[in-house]
């Protein structure tokens, strides 16, 4: 049976879902895919989930192939199992299997050249593009065997690093919650790299069986190098190499180029001086800190404690007496005394006080925020899952956006050379001055304008992927077409629209929300989806029409003149069936009709008066014949018993 179009990706490529293909997604399900214009190459469809964005700028810049890594060539909506849409990245297929099925050591010599050379030539081609791939890990590497390059699995489909155990992770990123590792630098794919290489070399992954914590302690307190490879038998040649992979500061970690040459890669060394130690540990939240590093660790731990620790004054002691660091010590005062005299007015000046401490003492600590650590870059994907059972990241992203918590981050000591890329484009600089001013569904359109793959999730689009106004539109025609009296533009709905709608729909939307008059509202809403018919599908919409007319019959129902009030209304269903709101609109907001009606209820007013008055004076009129009736009558009943009188006298006298 031949597919429906409809069904087809970028009108090419089908998802076999009765295919799948487990071993190949790497944490994500994954389907066969079959090119329908006839092309022979192996392809996979892997599935986004409807919770975290797929990598947009990725999707758009890997426009050419890269050998040995899994190229995405197409995406977007298709079925899924069980009914439904689904989002698809359409990749080549790998050959070989994961090496997370089989891990055995591999000789240095293979290791060097089918695993580093291959590997380091993809992240040299992913840097000229200014994307990173942050999903090296073993069961996303595939191997055919240890003779031929392996294939570096895809990572677009995800938000970046969200699936990376944190073991390949460099401490700092791993000790963020995973949606909120963020984009990162190549430097990051070098260190997951360095772990891979462990990995391979001794035929387990380092720290197995260790939970995420005791691994990111185990790093901070040992330095990556040693902890990872404690215990590990690892080829000399092999570990002058991890020794600059490895390094816990990304400046100083080996460059993709020079990997593709080992023998210089190994001979470089970077000088860098060891982190000063205390002899004496301060414990803060259960942590033996002897460092720098491990205090910006414990005070992100417990944000009540780390505060009354600072302002007690034991951690700039501790830095100036334990640590011998006074100039340190002095800025933390500095901190302290400052958002000290600042907490009368702040409502978080102490939230705001242990953020700047952490990047203060070591400026390579990603944002912390109410024990919640992450990058900016990453708080799209952090909103993503906020608003799908973790509503504290919501609460979370408010307040940091509310109080330009970034800004303020930024400005510290932090090291925030990472972009955080939607946040300070014009689009992002609206939408936070928009949620400063406690605009309606602020935070629904920062989710959506921070995740542009992700569909519209208002209520009742469960099994839907809407991410255009097209895709609305239609999901709107069919909720119409079933139901006149629906509630179509709720608020997420509205805030969906002026989130991934063009400036002038964003401007409306918000002319709209600031509207307290019902029939001023109604009017607007109808102009709104005018609009929107207008500018993104020009096509019959004849269930939105007669939602729309079904509404706007009231107006239609003011007027007075019956005749005119009946043909209107006839004229309004008529219009509504040709499937347009445009002339509804016209025909409501008729200024010549509605003229005419007030004009002929002015003169039918002034008719009815008339009368009235015609009326008036025939009443008074006939109130004075019927007195002058009465007295004739009077007048004549007197002269009648009169005549009656003298009659009867005269008969008397005859007689």
């Amino acid at each position: 049976m031949a597919e429906s179009p409809n069904s087809l990706i970028a009108d090419r490529y089908s998802i076999e879902l009765s295919r799948p293909m487990p071993e190949v997604g790497s944490g994500l399900p994954a389907f066969a895919a079959v090119d329908r214009r006839g092309g022979d190459a192996k392809l996979v469809a892997l599935a986004a989930s409807r919770f975290a964005s797929p990598r947009q700028r990725c999707l758009e810049v890997l426009d050419r192939p890269i050998d040995n890594l899994m190229m995405p060539i197409a995406h977007g909506v298709g079925p899924q199992p069980g009914g439904g849409q689904g989002y698809y990245v359409i990749c080549t297929a790998p050959f070989g299997q994961p090496a997370a099925l089989a891990l055995t050591p591999w000789p240095e010599a293979a290791l060097l050249e089918h695993v580093l050379r291959p590997i380091a030539q993809v992240l040299i081609a992913l840097q000229e593009l200014r994307i990173t791939h942050r999903a090296i890990r073993p069961d996303n590497v595939f191997v055919t065997s240890y003779t031929q390059p392996v294939t570096l699995g895809a990572a677009w489909a995800a938000p970046p690093a969200l699936l990376q155990p944190a073991v390949f992770e460099p401490p700092f990123s791993a000790l963020c919650l995973p949606a909120g590792r963020g984009e990162g630098t190549i430097a990051d794919d070098i260190y997951a790299l360095g772990v891979l290489l462990i990995t391979l070399a001794t035929g387990r992954v380092p720290m197995a069986g260790l939970d995420d914590d005791s691994i990111i302690r185990r790093k901070l307190d040992l330095g990556s190098y040693a902890a990872l490879t404690a215990g590990a038998a690892v080829p000399p040649y092999l570990s002058d190499l991890l020794r600059g992979m490895l390094a816990d500061d990304p400046d100083h970690r080996s460059p993709a180029r020079l990997l593709m040459d080992p023998t210089t890669a190994r001979a470089r060394r970077v000088a860098a001086r060891p982190p000063r130690r205390s002899q004496r540990p301060l414990i803060l939240n259960d942590i033996a800190v002897f460092d720098a590093r491990m205090l910006a660790y414990a005070l992100a731990r417990d944000e009540r404690k780390s505060i009354l620790a600072l302002r007690a004054g034991v951690v700039s002691q501790w830095l100036r007496r334990g640590l011998g660091d006074g100039t340190l010590a002095a800025a933390i005062e500095e901190l302290v005394r400052v958002r000290l005299a600042e907490a009368p007015v702040v409502a978080d000046a102490d939230t705001r006080l242990l953020m700047n401490t952490i990047a203060t003492v070591e400026p390579r600590m990603p944002l912390c925020w109410r024990e919640t650590a992450f990058w900016p870059d990453a708080l799209g994907a952090l909103l993503a899952e906020g608003f799908h059972g973790q509503s504290k990241l919501v609460l979370l992203a408010e307040e940091v956006l509310r109080g330009d918590a970034i800004m303020l981050w930024e400005n510290s000591d932090s090291d925030s050379a990472r972009d955080d890329g939607f946040l300070r484009s014009f689009e992002g600089r609206q939408l936070r001055a928009y949620l400063q001013r406690n605009g309606v569904g602020a935070m629904h359109r920062l989710l959506y304008g921070m995740n542009p793959l992700l569909p519209c999730d208002a209520p009742g689009t469960t099994g839907t992927w809407m991410m255009t106004m097209p895709d609305l539109l239609e999901w709107l025609e069919r909720l119409a077409a079933g139901d006149r009296d629906a509630e179509l533009f709720n608020s997420h709905v509205l805030a969906f629209i002026a989130a991934r709608a063009d400036r002038q729909i964003t401007s409306a939307v918000n002319v709209l929300l600031g509207l307290t008059d019902a029939g001023a509202y109604l009017l607007r809403l109808m102009g709104l989806l005018c609009d929107l018919q207008v500018r993104y599908v020009k096509a019959p919409l004849p269930g939105l029409s007669a939602w729309a007319a079904a509404h706007l019959r009231h107006r239609l129902e003011t007027y007075r003149n019956r005749q005119r009030r009946e043909a209107l209304i006839a004229q309004l269903d008529a219009l509504a069936a040709d499937g347009f709101i445009e002339p509804l609109l016209a025909l409501i907001e008729d200024e010549r009709q509605r003229s005419k009606d007030v004009a002929g209820a002015e003169q039918a007013i002034a008719r009815v008066a008339a009368i009235d008055r015609e009326l008036a004076v025939l009443e008074h009129s006939d109130a004075a014949r019927r007195a002058m009736t009465a007295g004739m009558a009077r007048e004549m009943a007197a002269a009648v018993g009169m005549t009656t009188l003298i009659l009867m006298f005269i008969l008397a006298a005859i007689e």
